[in-house]
């Protein structure tokens, strides 16, 4: 209240003050040259202070106290003045001074509340940008900003770490590619040296098309990063490179959970049936040749009963090894369950697949193990089915191998049996030479 009462009056009593003492000094006869010009310089003063009514009141006051001296003074507006005139020039400037300088008055706060506003919302936007930046600063993955030339504008500690991007590098606002070439140069990616430069192309090229498919890196570490871009509104990228090494080899570990038998190391039934799918196709619709082996452990049950089942478990992996060992790599084998497994052999003709069974059945029962200072002798037997068009589904060619199998078994074990198609479409048994 204090404030406002002494800005709206300050002005008025300065004029009054001045008026007062000019008038004293002429009463006096004291010759003041152009007491006029100094009142209407304190109504000036009233208005940029006060405001328009604070000036209008000096100039009220200005008016009153230059009347009387109208014709005392040869001097009133700084330059002689006719005297017929000084009445209008006085009451011109007295009215006109308040307004024009209450005019600038105004103009310049609105201006100077405009550069305040601006200066204002520079140094919010900017503490925002500094305290964005410190965030990012401190998160565990990489993060660079690029701007729509693809030159880096900030790059985060863990990307610098990431990438071991050297503090001046990082503060010249290096282009992506320079990036790539440092990253590169540190030996960071596990990529061949000459396939750097086309690889560093495709990244680049990737980014500037503003590709936002997430892409896992293999780093020389053995560490890997899931790269990500995504577009920014005003033609920049947003870089991220996050650590997902632990989350790769957790899945990697529950792929192999769903998809390889534990004990053999060898596909499990489930996955054995899916990749089936593709070789039973191609015989559908190419009549491609298709065959199938069925192997059992003979008297497995004994082995348990006599040795334990961690030594039935290392005749089973002992068996699997040797499949391994023999097969193509285009063939798939499985364990089906127990001391069973099962094994596809795209592109083989039943009396082909019959002759690779008779050397696997060999093979195992040439191959004992030792327990307990004990030779164990290990035989299997095998059943052989070729697919044939009038099969409808991989469930029959497997039906028909395990005919075989059951064939094998009831013969004494040991041996092979098959079940080929034949024009008199009668089960054909062949023993093991």
């Amino acid at each position: 209240m204090t404030a406002t009462f002494w800005r709206f009056t300050v002005g008025p009593m300065a004029t009054a003050a001045v008026a007062g003492s000019l008038w004293l000094l002429d009463r006096l006869g004291f010759t003041i040259p152009a007491p006029g010009a100094i009142v209407l310089l304190t109504v000036v003063y009233s208005t940029w202070v006060g405001g328009l009514v604070p000036g209008y009141l000096s100039g009220a006051i200005c008016v009153a106290a230059a009347l009387p001296m109208l014709f005392t003074s040869s001097h009133f507006i700084i330059f002689p003045a006719d005297r017929s005139l000084v009445p209008q020039i006085v009451t011109a400037f007295a009215v006109g001074l308040p307004l024009a300088t209450a005019g600038f008055r105004l103009r310049a706060a609105r201006l100077l509340d405009r550069e305040r506003r601006t200066r204002e919302r520079v140094e919010a936007a900017s503490k925002e940008l500094h305290i964005l930046q410190a965030a990012l600063d401190h998160v565990d993955y990489g993060v660079i900003l690029l701007d729509e030339n693809l030159r880096a504008r900030f790059i985060n500690r863990a990307s610098r770490d990431l990438w071991s991007i050297p503090a001046a590098l990082a503060d010249s606002r290096p282009h992506f590619r320079d990036l790539m070439r440092n990253a590169c140069a540190t030996g960071a990616f596990a990529s061949p040296a000459a396939a750097l430069d086309a690889y560093i192309d495709e990244r680049v090229a990737l980014v500037r098309a503003g590709d936002e498919t997430p892409i896992d890196l293999h780093l020389a570490s053995g560490s890997t990063v899931r790269f990500r871009c995504e577009a920014l509104p005003a033609g920049g990228r947003f870089l991220s490179y996050t650590d997902v090494t632990d989350l790769v080899r957790h899945a990697e570990a529950l792929e192999r959970l769903a998809t390889i038998d534990d004990l053999t190391g060898i596909w499990n039934r489930r996955h054995f049936l899916a990749l089936a799918e593709a070789p039973w196709t191609r015989f559908v619709q190419e009549r491609a040749p298709l065959a199938m082996l069925v192997l059992d452990l003979d008297v497995f049950k004994s082995i348990n009963d006599r040795f334990g089942h961690d030594v039935g478990d290392t005749v089973i992996a002992h068996v699997a090894d040797l499949c391994g060992r023999l097969k193509r790599d285009s063939d798939i084998l499985a364990r089906f369950g127990g001391e069973e497994f099962v094994l596809l052999m795209p592109g083989t003709r039943g009396r082909d697949a019959v002759a690779f069974a008779e050397e696997l059945r060999q093979r195992v029962e040439a191959e004992p193990l030792t327990v307990d200072g004990e030779m164990l002798r290990i035989t299997t037997s095998i059943g052989v089915a070729e697919a044939e068009p009038a099969m409808h589904s991989l469930g029959d060619l497997l039906k028909r191998a395990d005919q075989a199998l059951y064939d094998a078994k009831r013969d004494g074990r040991n041996r092979v049996r098959t079940r080929l198609p034949a024009p008199s479409a009668r089960a054909t048994k062949v023993a093991a030479a």
